[in-house]
């Protein structure tokens, strides 16, 4: 072979083998717009496999969790979008398949047909992933340049008795979390509550309180003034109904604790100046795009809650990690199951996840673990009682299911029992009562109840002082 020959051999061959791992129609020989045509039909969506899973809680609040929010609570759907390249992208949300699942409407487009889509947080994820694999990126390239790497995240659950506030916080606190999030509801006394979390708290960590967005300012500005006794109290979420611009103001005014709008109209609060920071809930990436802008804006801490197992978490750690302004602990509720159906995880350490480098989301379906958790069975409802016993000793109890539509204790005005002596409608959360499920089933006494209460709640003068 000549010179010339084996000098043409090692250029040619250079961009043969340069070839296997550059796409060829990168090459600068090639047009703009018909590179952009290849990406596009290179990741054409053909088809979208949708599994509800049904993965099980921690074994300590399992029984409270599934009695509280029903089964719809413990579900979730997960998506992985096939194309016609091969190349699979994966994502998901909270709760079960949708009866009327959109996603149809994707097949025949490209992934990159919805980039900053502001339809479907689940879809989101997946062209996110897809896009992230062809390229040979991580997602938040994709999104803007990365702020940080490290995003703080908080653990959430469901409003308990006091001591099972103070395990929550116990259990969650070992896995590296330094927020809790929950719900405040009318059946407990969040004071209560507090101070039996603050009692189990190790040094720095905090307690954040959803108020649901149902009361007004006399009712809630009494509460807030306790928690602010409670150095573990860490920030309130819609204290009172967004209509009421004016009691937020005073609010700020007159709370140490910051307060978050969540349920409200959060470019209004933040351009006003009416709270200490906003949360994006369940978002897509568009609109979550936008809400970011206009935080950093003006000047507003930023929280993401978008609810999910790792493929969520995975997602919003990317998102997180551009957003300027998103400093707040996000919620993912990615603790709230012990099992996944990833073949990796994303660990809290010291109160933070860290953002994945990996192309794509950095994470990957587990199919054994897939087929395990859409085969699990759904558990059922047992029988038990709602028991509201007061401080003076009046009880009440009530019947309760949790999968009945619109069925929420964290909404429910409790019945209508004369002498209960609970605020209604303006929920003060500070009601002088403990309230937890009875199951006693087989004794005498829970038999003559369950059967009282068929036709709607019962009570009792006296059956012991709580102290």
């Amino acid at each position: 072979m000549s010179f010339v020959d084996r000098r043409r051999f090692l250029v040619t061959g250079a961009g043969g083998l340069a070839s296997l791992t550059y796409p060829w129609w990168l090459h600068a020989g090639w047009d703009l717009s018909v590179r952009s045509k290849m990406a596009r039909e290179a990741l054409k969506i053909t088809n979208i496999e949708i599994h509800e899973i049904c993965p099980p809680y921690h074994d300590y609040n399992a029984s409270w969790l599934f009695r509280y929010h029903g089964l719809g609570v413990q579900l979730r759907t997960i998506y992985i979008v096939k194309t016609n390249s091969g190349l699979e992208g994966i994502g998901e949300s909270w709760g079960p398949r949708p009866k009327n699942d959109p996603s149809a409407q994707y097949l025949g487009t490209s992934a990159f047909d919805w980039m900053a889509d502001t339809k479907n947080l689940s879809i989101n994820m997946a062209v996110y992933d897809l896009m992230g694999k062809y390229l040979g990126l991580p997602c938040w390239k994709l999104i803007g340049p990365r702020i940080r790497s490290w995003v703080p995240v908080g653990a959430w659950t469901a409003s308990q008795p006091p001591e099972a506030m103070a395990e929550e916080v116990r259990s969650v606190s070992r896995r590296g979390y330094h927020w809790l999030k929950y719900h405040v509801d009318v059946i407990q006394n969040v004071l209560d509550q507090t101070e039996a979390m603050q009692e189990a708290a190790p040094p720095g960590f905090r307690v954040h309180y959803d108020f649901n967005a149902d009361s007004n300012f006399e009712a809630v500005s009494p509460v807030l003034k306790e928690l602010e006794k409670f150095s573990v109290a860490g920030r309130v979420e819609d204290p009172i109904r967004a209509i009421d611009h004016e009691g937020y103001r005073i609010l700020r005014q007159k709370c140490s604790i910051p307060i978050l709008i969540h349920h409200g109209p959060g470019d209004v609060f933040m351009r006003k100046g009416l709270c200490d920071g906003v949360i994006g809930g369940h978002s897509p990436v568009g609109f979550a795009m936008k809400q970011a802008a206009l935080a950093e804006a003006t000047n507003t801490p930023l929280m993401l809650q978008q609810c999910g197992g790792t493929i969520n978490r995975a997602f919003l750690a990317h998102e997180s990690a551009v957003f300027k302004m998103a400093t707040l602990d996000h919620v993912d509720l990615c603790d709230l199951w012990k099992e996944d159906v990833t073949a990796e995880s994303i660990p809290v350490v010291n109160g933070s996840i860290r953002v994945l480098e990996k192309p794509g989301l950095g994470v990957t379906i587990d199919r054994q673990k897939l087929k395990k958790l859409s085969q699990a069975t759904r558990p059922t409802q047992t029988r038990f009682l709602v028991r509201m016993r007061y401080k003076n000793g009046f009880t009440v109890y009530f019947r309760f299911d949790p999968d009945a539509p619109g069925s929420n204790l964290r909404f429910l005005n409790p019945p209508d029992v004369p002498g209960a002596g609970l605020q209604r409608g303006t929920s003060g959360y500070a009601n002088p009562l403990v309230t937890d499920f009875w199951d006693e089933e087989g004794s005498v006494e829970f038999e003559r109840l369950w059967k009282a209460t068929s036709s709607g709640p019962v009570w009792k003068e006296r059956e012991g002082s709580l102290g």
